[in-house]
């Protein structure tokens, strides 16, 4: 069975509205269930909401210690295999029940 990514987005944030958001994605495997995309900084809520702010280095090319850095930060509020393991499942039932929806939208139109 061909395995399916899930993209996610954990922000952490100050009560002043400044933090960092980790888009993210699902994979498989046991230790590490997902890879970080990019990691975006805001200073204040309207740069949060804002389309046209900067979204951040790709993962990859920050250093690594920093890199070991946001691991850890995310482990630590929780980002793990059940969180990935819930996600995917999360996908995977919106995506069956959108399926549905759209196979009565289909169903309702061809009789009318």
């Amino acid at each position: 069975e061909e395995y399916e990514a899930t993209d996610f987005c954990i922000t952490l944030e100050s009560k002043s509205g400044a933090g960092v958001s980790f888009y993210c994605s699902t994979q498989t495997g046991e230790d590490h269930r997902y890879v970080i995309g990019n990691v975006k900084s805001f200073a204040s809520v309207e740069e949060k909401e804002s389309v046209s702010s900067y979204n951040g280095p790709e993962f990859e090319d920050i250093d690594e210690k920093l890199q070991e850095s946001f691991d850890e930060l995310l482990a630590e509020v929780g980002v793990n295999a059940e969180l990935c393991d819930f996600i995917d499942a999360m996908a995977l039932d919106k995506e069956q029940r959108e399926y549905i929806r759209w196979l009565r939208n289909v169903k309702d139109i061809m009789e009318k």
